[in-house]
């Protein structure tokens, strides 16, 4: 089977080290939203995961 029909339709956001920015959110429809700086510190903390800032930043872009 080929690749393309292995691949899921929706990809989850996920948390990604950009060398300029820092920690990012990549978000599925392939926008990178940067973190800010207590965003970050929940990251590293474990507290917040990016399935949850996807949906603060989703309804901050429907608004």
């Amino acid at each position: 089977m080929n690749e393309a029909g292995q691949m899921r339709k929706y990809q989850e956001s996920r948390i990604e080290d950009e060398p300029i920015l820092g920690s990012v959110l990549a978000l599925p429809d392939g926008r990178i939203q940067p973190l800010t700086f207590l965003e970050r510190v929940l990251v590293t903390l474990r507290l917040i995961s990016a399935k949850s800032l996807e949906a603060r930043y989703f309804k901050a872009a429907n608004s």
